[in-house]
């Protein structure tokens, strides 16, 4: 219980303290036994450290370093035979390529399909068929694309905006 008076305690044990709060804080010891006593603990516990030995740290840093170089990598205690491994692995490989190219393909396929019957849609549009789809159709071009997005509400039917379309699409 030192009344606030903690850190100028700690200073004060330390031969830290500035002249006016040593008067402040002698103004308080002299009627506060606490406080004095915290100061004498505080003094003690400051001359226990000092009149310790200073001892070396150990530098570990070189210690660690010598033992990581002296240990063998991880890949190398697995004793894999590599050139075996990649003769086992590279026929197995090729096939996994040529099956994923032909994934690829067959994916373009049907997405091509998808696209082919997007534009179908598109060009047979009808009163239901709304101004977004013409996002999803190849025959219609960039600039027609560009009228219907600057004149047109997505929820629009495509057919009233046919005109405007073909005549982007002759330029």
């Amino acid at each position: 219980m030192s009344h606030g008076f903690d850190e100028l305690i700690a200073q004060a044990a330390d031969d830290t303290l500035a002249p006016d709060a040593r008067v402040a804080l002698d103004g308080h010891l002299a009627g506060c036994a606490d406080c004095r006593a915290a100061l004498r603990v505080q003094q003690d516990a400051r001359a226990l450290l000092r009149a310790r030995p200073i001892m070396p740290v150990r530098d570990l840093s070189a210690a660690i370093r010598a033992r990581l170089e002296a240990e063998q990598p991880w890949i190398d205690r697995l004793n894999i035979n590599w050139r075996v491994w990649s003769l086992r692995v590279a026929p197995i490989a090729a096939v996994l390529a040529v099956v994923a190219v032909l994934s690829v393909r067959s994916i373009d396929s049907s997405a091509t399909t998808t696209a082919a019957t997007a534009t179908a849609a598109a060009t047979t549009a009808d009163s239901t068929t709304p101004v977004v789809s013409a996002l999803w159709s190849d025959s219609v071009s960039e600039d027609a694309l560009l009228t219907l997005f600057l004149r047109a509400r997505p929820d629009d039917p495509l057919s009233s905006y046919s005109s405007d379309i073909q005549n982007t699409s002759g330029k």
